[in-house]
């Protein structure tokens, strides 16, 4: 999902840059916390509910308005989740949080410039910064498509993990099923009754929804007229899992461009969005909120993404799962 033509630069100053865009996200963070000290970030429902698991504790039942930890929602998030951040549950949160985002934006960093400095803007965007600042999953888990190791956590959030799994390669599937089982018996180990009730919990998570059912969302299928680009089945694929209307979820979509200014393009655009939000929205209430935030990222996040794919050639590496297309023979004429 990058410019074959562009220059691999040397390790080194991979490293370097991943370190630099590791301790900005952790800046971020922390800057968020100082800002908005009574809302830890998504991290924290992990790590408290990694602390709980270790004290034989159901999280489950201390999550939620007014309860033993104060979030505006149900805990949603899978036991998985609780058993991949374990050994960063011995922290303090804060700290937790701030190695969790260093780690993750670090690995994203170096990811990403494994072909060439072309997705360095992507740092720059909305979509990042807000990731960093909530602490969130998705730089980690994007970071998998070019480091497939990291598919060993995509069970902690499997909406997500899913349709980045399906986008990858043999490998990081492979990765993906390993971690997949072993993050599940052990959080099965440690709370058998969770899967019950985390169903359950879905149920109140109103703000989720597929991309797709967004307003426009239904022309990012276009991206299927290029099926055989990997760029275009991650569209495909993130567009049918459901997310919260946030931009910290369009991160994946920075693996579609292929050039600095295709990528320049994106982070303005979407930016754009992430800025003006407040001005042009109507929301009464969150899931409304969440709604708009989500038509908005399709409109100024996925579409872009769509038309980028839709102006290159129809061709690439089949995964496996497709390899049958590419050997059946050409239809014969009369």
């Amino acid at each position: 999902m990058t410019s074959p033509a562009a220059s691999a630069p040397a390790r080194r100053a991979r490293v370097f840059f991943a370190l630099g865009i590791g301790a900005l996200g952790a800046l971020l963070h922390y800057i968020k916390f100082r800002v908005m000290p009574d809302h830890p970030g998504d991290f924290g429902l992990s790590w408290f509910g990694a602390r709980s698991l270790l004290h034989g504790i159901n999280p489950y039942d201390l999550v939620g308005p007014g309860k033993t930890y104060d979030w505006p929602w149900p805990l949603v998030y899978p036991a998985t989740a609780f058993v991949a951040v374990m050994p960063l549950a011995v922290l303090p949160q804060l700290v937790a949080a701030l190695v969790f985002v260093f780690v993750s934006c670090a690995l994203l960093a170096y990811s990403v410039t494994r072909d060439g400095w072309q997705k360095i803007p992507m740092f720059g965007s909305a979509a990042f910064i807000v990731a960093a600042g909530a602490a969130q999953w998705s730089p980690l888990f994007t970071a998998a498509l070019g480091i497939p190791i990291i598919g060993l956590f995509f069970a902690a959030k499997p909406t997500i993990g899913l349709a980045l799994g399906a986008a990858g390669d043999l490998r990081l599937q492979k990765f993906a099923v390993i971690g997949g089982v072993v993050l599940g018996i052990v959080s099965l180990l440690f709370l058998p009754q969770w899967p019950r009730i985390w169903l359950g919990q879905l149920k109140y998570a109103t703000e989720m929804a597929p991309p797709l059912v967004r307003g426009g969302g239904v022309f990012i299928l276009l991206a299927l007229l290029r099926w055989r680009r990997p760029e275009a089945r991650l569209l495909v694929f993130l567009a049918c899992v459901p997310q919260v209307g946030s931009w910290y979820e369009l991160v994946p979509v920075f693996l579609v461009p292929a050039t600095y200014r295709e990528m320049m393009l994106l982070v303005c655009v979407s930016s754009l969005g992430f800025a003006t939000q407040d001005h042009i929205m109507t929301a009464r209430n969150e899931t409304e909120y969440n709604q708009q935030v989500g038509a908005l990222m399709v409109a100024l996040g996925y579409l872009p993404a769509v038309l980028m794919v839709l102006w290159r050639r129809n061709e690439g590496e089949l995964p496996w799962w497709l390899a049958w297309v590419g050997r059946a023979p050409p239809p014969t004429e009369e």
